[in-house]
């Protein structure tokens, strides 16, 4: 009798406090604005404060005004174009603010200077004096290597293959000469020595373009769990410019197909971190990089009943995008189909809590 009304009153909670996860959408001047993840804002409060503080920003650039100006743990704002019925374009932002401190971690950044191989170092001269077009043309290394792309460009000549590669690297910001930069040093590594140097110095070493770099090593050994370890931490890195380049390159092996079974129990911590809101320009790729590498189903269950709030809260989003992505993650761990039914998979999520209280 205990048990049932214990069962009781917890599914009662769960569900009144649905609402407190999911987002809410209010019109901007350029379109939709989501609000994910806010727990003591809400989201026609931080309209009107992201507004007030600084009018002339747009709402897809505004990440930076929560974090300085409104004091926001960690956040992040992503764009995209959407069509309307009549064929206009319109502009939906989706905001993520998180605001619980505790639950943003990222790692220590080292305190050494390891000694790198000469193609290393003058790879990280040219990184620290372009970051954005170096990391652009790792981005665009790997939407060449895709299935689709590859296939297309088997049919080309050498010569109009090379043409197009620069095409594509112009137009997504990367120069020729980062593209170049970067496709021959991707090329050129492959050793095994260069692949342990590569953790290490994601470890411990203080320099972001030597880490920055050492992350990009990484994703010539595929078949390592240290490889997909070290990319995860690298997404909670204190440099800005090792995170970007850390997605691009997961987002890259997920791409091309470069994805296996991993055993994540070795990085319990760094994924508690990103799940709970620690750089959630990084959330989805996290979501898709557990389902497409297998990750165990306790485990994954454990760290969605830990950090259930993002999860939830992107579950229950009206960006189709930002939603598919956590509820296709969710029906990977959970063998389940609630579809859009938040309140069905935050009970689930509370039904496991109970489970492992019995």
């Amino acid at each position: 009798m205990f048990k049932r009304l214990v069962l009781f009153f917890v599914t009662a909670f769960c569900l009144s406090t649905v609402s407190q996860v999911l987002g809410e959408v209010l019109e901007g001047p350029r379109g939709p604005v989501e609000f994910i993840g806010l727990e003591k804002w809400t989201a026609s409060e931080l309209f009107d404060a992201i507004k007030e503080t600084d009018p002339d920003k747009p709402f897809h650039a505004c990440a930076a005004v929560l974090e300085s100006e409104l004091n926001f743990p960690d956040a992040a704002a992503f764009g995209t174009f959407k069509t309307r019925e009549d064929g206009s374009q319109e502009l939906y932002t989706v905001i993520v603010g998180v605001e619980n401190s505790s639950h943003v971690r990222y790692r220590t950044e080292g305190k050494e200077s390891l000694e790198l191989p000469k193609s290393w170092q003058a790879l990280q001269t040219k990184v620290e004096e372009s970051f954005h077009t170096h990391s652009a043309a790792v981005y665009i290394h790997f939407l060449l290597a895709t299935p689709e792309n590859a296939e297309q460009f088997a049919d080309l000549s050498a010569e109009d293959a090379e043409e197009k590669a620069l095409e594509f690297a112009e137009l997504f910001g990367a120069s020729a000469e980062s593209f170049a930069a970067i496709t021959t040093f991707i090329e050129a590594t492959g050793d095994e020595s260069e692949h342990r140097l590569a953790l290490e110095v994601l470890e411990k070493d203080k320099s972001w373009s030597a880490r920055f770099i050492a992350a990009i090593v990484l994703a010539r050994f595929p078949n390592e769990d240290e490889t997909w370890h070290g990319l995860a931490d690298s997404l909670i890195d204190p440099a800005p410019q090792v995170r970007d380049v850390a997605e691009k390159v997961l987002d890259g092996l997920l791409s091309t197909e470069k994805a296996m079974p991993i055993d994540w129990a070795g990085a319990r911590d760094t994924l508690v971190a990103l799940l709970g809101g620690t750089n959630p320009w990084a959330f989805e790729t996290i979501l898709n990089l557990l389902r497409a590498t297998e990750v165990d189903s306790n485990l994954a269950h454990e760290l969605v009943q830990e950090r259930p709030r993002l999860l939830l809260g992107f579950a229950g989003a009206e960006h189709d995008k930002t939603r598919d992505v956590a509820i296709t993650f969710l029906q990977a761990i959970s063998g389940e189909d609630f579809e859009q039914d938040v309140r069905a998979w935050k009970e689930w999520i509370g039904e496991k809590e109970r489970e492992s209280e019995d």
